[in-house]
């Protein structure tokens, strides 16, 4: 496969992936990144340019030391023709078989290309399905939007939730992330709890965007971080606040924040296809389900699989 070194070249393939949205949006948020100064140190390549048929984003190679390490070992996949994309994995080295990695797309067609080549390989793999929330733009064919607007819906919450209107309610104010609180970050995510997983979570509250709601004390009741693919990922709130509209708050204030960064930001949310409650709160805070499902996939050496 070919790197794809020029930023010119880069600013092109950004531009054409997001003619392929929701399907490419794994690849699509990580050039985007790359592009505006590759803070997680990734690199993008292609089988050819410029007409190519797979993008592969990954970590550099100097990134991924660490053969366990899933979180930095990690590709993430787009193509428009799923047999070239079996081509490159069996007659490229563009994926370390020898390692854990987690390989990511929104195809369902990757699906037996990556399980045969990774079993074939002696690994053991273990595939995992998520719902998938866009931006209206990146939504296709999907749920009418509501007819309030995200700013009038931010204006709204704010009032509701941010302020104290009586003296016995609390108030809340939001601000970023802080690295001191990426152990507490680690510890509620679903997909972290391990070192390897702290270790990317203090990269992100790092480089890329987050919010925190805080009590009146700036002790942390809520919060989100974005990952190295654009995702709104790694959500908590403490239990004692939950159901009182605080994560769709904190959801809806950071979204208006990430549309003023940029009018392109392809962010995108995953979860759970059974966590209907959390559904709700993406349509409410104007995300769409998208037809496509996320799809990820663990894969380990049966030498290192526990």
């Amino acid at each position: 496969m070919l790197l794809l070194e020029s930023s010119e070249d880069r600013k092109k393939l950004e531009k054409l992936l997001s003619q392929s949205v929701p399907e490419s949006l794994k690849v699509y948020g990580s050039v985007f990144y790359i592009n505006r100064g590759n803070p997680l140190h990734m690199e993008v390549l292609v089988d050819s340019w410029p007409d190519f048929k797979t993008v592969i984003c990954k970590s550099q190679s100097m990134e991924m030391l660490d053969d366990t390490d899933i979180y930095t070992n990690t590709y993430n996949v787009f193509t428009k023709d799923p047999e070239n994309f079996r081509a490159m994995l069996w007659n490229t080295d563009v994926i370390n078989w020898n390692q854990c990695l987690l390989i990511q797309g929104v195809q369902q067609c990757l699906n037996d290309v990556i399980m045969s080549i990774a079993e074939s390989n002696g690994l053991e793999v273990k595939s995992e399905v998520a719902a998938l929330f866009v931006k209206e733009i990146h939504a296709g064919v999907c749920e009418k939007s509501p007819n309030t607007s995200l700013e009038e819906e931010s204006s709204a919450q704010t009032s509701s939730h941010f302020k104290a209107s009586r003296d016995d309610q609390p108030v809340f104010f939001s601000s970023p992330v802080s690295g001191a609180e990426a152990e507490l970050v680690n510890t509620h995510w679903i997909n972290g709890g391990n070192e390897n997983s702290l270790k990317l979570v203090r990269q992100c509250i790092q480089h890329l965007p987050s919010l925190c709601m805080r009590d009146a004390g700036g002790k942390p009741i809520s919060w989100t971080v974005m990952d190295q693919t654009a995702a709104i990922r790694m959500g908590y709130t403490v239990p004692e606040y939950r159901g009182k509209g605080i994560f769709t708050s904190l959801l809806i204030t950071f979204i208006v924040f990430l549309n003023l960064q940029w009018d392109d930001f392809p962010y995108h949310f995953t979860t759970s296809k059974e966590n209907v409650q959390i559904h709700s709160v993406a349509r409410r805070v104007g995300l769409r389900r998208s037809p496509c499902d996320c799809f990820r996939y663990i894969c380990r050496p049966q030498v290192m699989a526990t």
